[in-house]
């Protein structure tokens, strides 16, 4: 059936019959969205721990203790004889030093009326025998008094003292006499004067 509206009301209306009723459309809400309380947020959130700065130390400052070449209170043992002492000295690095660095050279001694001789060759270590040395750079005589208290030292730090004093100070029967065959410069070049062993058996211990 066609239904036509007279003058904004339905033919239905005009002629006495009843309309039928458009039920109203109802409003949809929008739905409406919460933010969340405080207290689930940080259940949905996880706490971030702080993070603690990193500690810091200082270093504490090193102290740089000088290697000494040759340790003057260094013990030496008893020896009976002085080409024993010394073959106990210049097998001691702590007194004989860089004795590795040093060149060739040949020591003679005279010491209770017997000869012997310290000798290093190029590359090679110390050799202490008893003879007649040739053409050595230096020569030494040693009083038997000398010999005696030199024995009797301790420490090289008392050896050293005993020594120049017999050298500086000499008298009849109580001396050391050195004789350089060789020129100190030349000694020095050699490595002398980096050896305070060898320095003071050539008399130019301080």
């Amino acid at each position: 059936m066609v239904r036509r509206k007279l003058f904004g009301r339905d033919k239905k209306e005009a002629d006495g019959e009843p309309s039928e009723e458009v039920p109203e459309e109802k409003e949809i809400a929008e739905p409406t969205w919460e933010l969340p309380k405080e207290e689930a947020v940080k259940e949905i959130v996880p706490e971030i721990p702080k993070v603690e700065p990193a500690k810091t130390y200082e270093v504490p400052e090193t102290k740089v203790t000088e290697v000494k070449v040759a340790d003057r209170g260094s013990t030496i043992p008893y020896h009976k004889s002085l080409p024993d002492r010394f073959k106990y000295m210049f097998g001691d690095s702590g007194i004989a030093g860089s004795m590795e660095n040093t060149d060739e050279f040949l020591l003679a001694f005279m010491a209770m009326g017997d000869r012997f001789k310290v000798e290093k060759k190029a590359m090679g270590s110390v050799q202490i025998e008893p003879g007649t040395a040739y053409d050595e750079d230096v020569f030494i005589r040693v009083s038997n008094d000398a010999v005696n208290d030199l024995l009797s030292c301790v420490t090289f730090k008392d050896f050293s003292d005993t020594y120049m004093r017999y050298y500086r100070n000499a008298e009849p029967g109580k001396f050391i006499k050195i004789e350089l065959r060789s020129d100190i410069s030349s000694l020095n070049k050699r490595g002398f004067a980096r050896v305070p062993l060898l320095k003071l058996l050539i008399g130019a211990a301080r």
